[in-house]
């Protein structure tokens, strides 16, 4: 990982860095790219002042646990407006709570954890991309790529779990890749952390199942590595990487799991309650279906074809839309860049490989499996990962130098003028009908 003070060579050749320190630059480059996220994310938080979007369903269920009242009832479907939303593990709301606890109940209240997540997600892309690529460049190229996804910005000033889980996602596939490419026993402290941030993110969405399947097959790959090297000794392997493992793939996401149903017993309930919820979780997941026109199928989303309306106003001739859709710039590139990335670096960062591919596809694909409806922030887990593949198309073509630069040069600029373009949807501004029209380009974007 550049910059970083002491290095070793473990899994499939790839030179990692010891976290003994960050270097100024990566410090600086986290410290401007945090503040322009913060720019992007804050500015007209507070517009609409009402619920946009599920802020219906978790503002209003964060509300209720802020108020001391009933909070789990399943007797009504999350259908009405407001209703409580029970269908998801607690910690989303958990985490609403507490920012209404601390800054109060109202729109900044509601949106502020999404900011500060969004913030934590951008630093993440940097180091993960510094880390799987060994350039500070595509790091940093990958998380102003981040911040130009007009998705990642409607999410980040929303008060909902979309965004939550996915930067906990990707602080657990950050720590996977520290756990695979440190020496043993320095793995352990990025094995629990692994752990943690896994049974935060399985306390935030059950999609993370499918996470967690994917990271246990890593660490599997990476103890099958660890006794094939030469002189290894299978007791020391058990003791230093096999035991904390077990303990961080299994003991540590069930201990954070249940302990997010702390407040569900402190509030009255008990062991069979929680079993019945369970239940009706799952079963609402498993008979959804699709009840919503705005849903859209696995395959749409890096076409964009499909956004997701979050709010709606208008008067005389103005409009207030929110939309949630990618930037038609970064989503189907992205989906080329990680293939590419892919077979690039096949045989020569196995590490990294194993990280981008479940990184991206691992948290895209599955959704193909799904019996529910399902939508574009859907993709949202993976459009981290995909940044960084382009970060590194991007890199290479600028280092190339020739048409190749002016190449990368030129698409960072698109990505950046649609980015642009599309803002005032992912900001509430007002519009007349006119410039509302001028950016609805696709029939299913009206």
């Amino acid at each position: 990982m550049t910059g970083l003070t002491t290095s070793s060579r473990v899994g499939g050749g790839a030179r990692v860095a010891s976290p003994l320190s960050l270097p100024r630059s990566t410090v600086f480059i986290c410290l401007a790219l945090s503040a322009l996220a913060l720019l992007l994310s804050t500015h007209r938080l507070t517009t609409p002042p009402k619920y946009v979007f599920d802020e219906l369903y978790y503002v209003y269920t964060a509300q209720q646990y802020v108020g001391g009242y009933e909070a789990y009832s399943t007797a009504v479907l999350p259908q009405d407006d407001p209703a409580l939303e029970w269908t998801h593990p607690p910690l989303a709301k958990l985490i609403i709570a507490g920012s209404i606890l601390t800054v109060g109940d109202n729109p900044i209240g509601w949106r502020l954890a999404s900011v500060l997540f969004g913030v934590a997600g951008v630093c993440l892309t940097v180091l993960l991309g510094m880390g799987l690529s060994g350039q500070f460049a595509v790091g940093a190229g990958a998380a102003g790529l981040l911040l130009l996804d007009n998705l990642y910005l409607v999410e980040s000033r929303t008060g909902m779990s979309n965004l939550i889980y996915a930067v906990l996602a990707l602080a657990a596939l950050a720590a996977c890749y520290r756990a695979i490419t440190l020496p043993l026993p320095a793995a352990r402290l990025p094995l629990m952390l692994t752990g943690v941030f896994l049974g935060l993110a399985m306390a935030t969405k059950w999609s993370a199942a499918a996470l967690w399947g994917w990271i246990a097959i890593a660490l599997i790959w990476r103890g099958w590595q660890l006794m094939r090297e030469p002189g290894a000794k299978p007791g020391r392997i058990a003791r230093e990487w096999a035991a904390p493992a077990g303990l961080a793939m299994v003991g540590v996401p069930a201990l954070i799991y249940a302990a997010s149903w702390l407040h569900f017993f402190v509030t009255g309930h008990n062991l069979a309650d929680l079993f019945a919820l369970h239940q009706d979780m799952f079963h609402y997941h498993r008979h959804l279906g699709v009840v919503h026109a705005d849903s859209s199928a696995w395959w749409e989303w890096p076409l964009t074809l499909q956004p997701v309306q979050y709010f709606l106003a208008s008067r005389r001739d103005e409009v207030i839309v929110i939309l949630g859709n990618g930037n038609p710039a970064l989503y189907l590139p992205m989906t080329l860049a990680v293939a590419w990335a892919s077979v690039d670096w096949w045989g020569r960062r196995s590490a990294a490989l194993w990280i981008l591919v479940i990184g991206f596809f691992g948290q895209w694909l599955p959704w193909a499996l799904s019996p529910r409806g399902t939508f574009v922030y859907h993709f949202l887990p993976a459009v981290p990962f995909g940044c960084i593949a382009l970060a590194v198309l991007v890199a290479a073509g600028w280092k190339r130098g020739g048409i190749r630069r002016w190449g990368a040069v030129a698409y960072v600029l698109l990505v950046a003028a649609l980015f642009l373009w599309f803002y005032p949807l992912s900001t509430a501004a007002i519009l007349t009908d006119g410039q509302l029209s001028q950016r609805l380009w696709l029939p299913s974007w009206r």
